[in-house]
């Protein structure tokens, strides 16, 4: 239960900590603070699920050439995947590397899987070691509350984000339109004129375009 517990305090850290670095990435490019991430508190599971599933597949001591070549791999996997799921479920694509070289249909590119193939090396070799003798000097009664705490309000989070975000995709299917860019625009009006948290989706998602769909005709009353 320790061992549980200890895993998903390091899971809930890197979440933490990619939702750092997408907000300063989204500080570099908007020069504004952009609250990222789906969901509405302040983490990024992708990152959490990545340093997690390399942390559990590989061995500390693995060679870093190791490291970095399961890292870009399995990277380049769960982003693909991920941007592929949200977009059926939702319609909306939420990140887009269309602009980026060597990129594979928008969804991941090379720069990106590099980046996280290094980041792969320091997770295991750095920043879990650090992690794990951090959180071994706080006692486990503490951090048995810590975690159960986190997990908590994460499924709250996950839940109330959803719900958000099933409202967003039937906001994008009532949008008749053939273009993208129209369909983008016109679905940024629409949640901008919600709630106070539809319109955070809006300010983490800047550059968010729904999926393409295929033309449809209005049927005649």
């Amino acid at each position: 239960m320790e061992k549980l517990t200890l895993w998903f305090l390091i899971f809930m850290a890197y979440a933490f900590g990619g939702w750092l670095v997408e907000v300063c990435i989204g500080l570099l490019q908007h020069r504004k603070l952009v609250n990222r991430g789906f969901l509405v508190g302040p983490i990024c599971p992708i990152y959490g699920v990545g340093a997690l599933l390399l942390s559990l597949i590989l061995n500390p001591s693995e060679s870093p050439l190791v490291i970095f070549c399961v890292a870009v791999v399995g990277s380049a996997i769960l982003e693909y995947g991920v941007s592929y799921i949200m977009e059926k479920l939702f319609r909306v694509r939420w990140w887009d590397y269309t602009d980026r070289p060597f990129n594979l249909n928008g969804r991941i590119c090379l720069e990106s899987i590099l980046s996280f193939g290094i980041f792969g090396i320091l997770i295991l070799k750095i920043i879990n070691p650090t992690l794990i003798t951090l959180f071994s000097t706080i006692s486990p009664t503490v951090t048995t509350l810590l975690a159960t705490s986190l997990f908590v309000w994460l499924i709250f989070d996950i839940t109330f984000s959803l719900w958000l975000m099933f409202g967003v995709r039937i906001t994008v299917g009532t949008v008749q339109r053939d273009a993208t860019d129209e369909i983008a625009a016109r679905v940024h009006e629409i949640l901008s004129g919600k709630s106070k948290l539809n319109r955070r989706l809006v300010k983490a998602f800047p550059n968010q375009t729904p999926a393409k769909q295929s033309t449809r005709k209005k049927t005649k009353n």
